[in-house]
């Protein structure tokens, strides 16, 4: 990673131009912080970034829903608004979507930055910094229990208690009332994070044959939803064996060689849903509210800070999952 001056950039009319003040680093980030390409990937370098918030320095001429020194947490997607699938009111799936910190646009590792400001929710000021990077977190996990309809007395399963596994957890127990909430996570701490977030079980598949446990543990049934969470290959094909007929996978995990593997066999003949999970849709307000509410609380898992300057180390704590990190923020 390197340093550079850059001098403050101009923004159009409808833009605020953004004093960064806090930004997560994401597992998705750590792909390309490892040189791992992706479809439309370009080969300059690129500024890292997508989880974050902001104070408002300047508005431009047209906007209206901010003011110089508001608080906001930041929607890092800017789709287009015009075509069928913004207009049908999935901005999250839009194909002309520019996503802050993949190419050809640049994250938030940086102290100024314009973006549009209708991306952009205030926080109240009973939130920090911290809590606006957690709002992206998540509401990645909010749009996956809306994807699986869950019904209050249902069981869910979620494989990798990362950052937005342990949201999923966490919502599920305090927002959906499932009846039982299985966690799973190779890391033993991040299993007592998961048993702190609200997971009833908390399995480590290094120690413990999860598809067994889960099926003793249901009478053979299996849990109605499973949330893959961890984007390898052991958990895509645990989440197929311990889902009970009819049920559903929801996969959150991005997988690093862009495979998502499972038997289809029992699949097909258990009859089950699959739903992607394709960032958040509509739950930037929500999740803030709920916040505020004291609803959820993710604070806990913010776990470490360092400055811009040491912005390298926050990638290499995170990459190499030391000192108990699960969230770390970067302060530009």
């Amino acid at each position: 990673m390197l340093l550079a001056e850059e001098p403050i950039p101009d923004i159009r009319p409808d833009e605020a131009l953004l004093k960064i003040e806090a930004v997560g680093v994401c597992g998705s980030d750590l792909h390309r912080y490892r040189g791992i390409t992706f479809e439309n990937d370009s080969n300059f370098q690129l500024i890292l970034g997508h989880e974050f918030s902001a104070t408002v320095a300047k508005v431009g001429a047209k906007v209206g829903n901010v003011q110089v020194g508001d608080r906001v947490a930041v929607e890092a997607g800017i789709n287009c608004g015009e075509c069928e699938w913004c207009l049908r009111g999935h901005p999250n799936l839009c194909p002309n979507v520019q996503f802050c910190g993949t190419p050809p646009v640049h994250g938030a590792l940086r102290e100024y930055m314009p973006w549009p400001a209708r991306l952009l929710y205030k926080l109240p000021d009973s939130l920090t910094f911290d809590d606006g990077v957690m709002v992206e977190v998540a509401g990645v996990a909010m749009h996956a229990i809306d994807l699986a309809n869950m019904r209050p007395g249902q069981s869910a399963a979620v494989l990798g208690s990362g950052p937005i596994g342990l949201a999923t957890t966490h919502l599920l127990r305090r927002t959906v009332g499932a009846l039982l909430i299985v966690a799973t996570d190779i890391l033993p701490y991040r299993l007592d994070y998961a048993a702190n977030m609200g997971a009833d079980l908390c399995l480590n598949p290094q120690r413990t044959d999860v598809v067994a446990q889960v099926l003793r543990l249901t009478n053979g049934r299996g849990v109605d939803v499973v949330f893959e969470a961890a984007g390898v290959e052991q958990t895509c094909e645990q989440a197929v064996q311990i889902c009970a007929p009819g049920g559903k996978v929801v996969f959150i995990g991005i997988p690093e060689d862009d495979r998502t593997p499972f038997a289809t066999t029992p699949a097909r003949r258990k009859g089950l849903t699959f739903r992607f999970c394709r960032r958040s849709k509509h739950t930037y307000q929500r999740t803030i509210e709920m916040i505020e509410r004291s609803v959820i609380d993710l604070s806990s898992l913010v776990t470490h800070h360092f400055p811009i300057s040491r912005a390298k180390d926050a990638y290499d704590l995170v990459e190499r999952y030391q000192d108990g990190v699960v969230k770390a923020i970067i302060n530009p």
